[in-house]
């Protein structure tokens, strides 16, 4: 079989954290948006921000 161009190059450890920003952005901008103000998506973006950096952290400092 054929190897795809990504399979042997290991990812940065900040890309899941830039990943989960990407929902966080959306959040923000729905609730400014429909509101004019931010009320609800500072915790939604405070539970992914947490979420993601805990499990990146956890997966970096587990290996070595």
């Amino acid at each position: 079989m054929a190897k795809g161009g990504n399979e042997g190059r290991a990812k940065k450890w900040w890309y899941h954290i830039a990943l989960d920003l990407i929902p966080c952005v959306f959040f923000l901008l729905l609730d400014y948006a429909t509101s004019g103000i931010l009320t609800w998506s500072v915790w939604a973006c405070a539970i992914v921000i947490f979420f993601a950096g805990a499990s990146t952290l956890l997966d970096r400092f587990g290996r070595e």
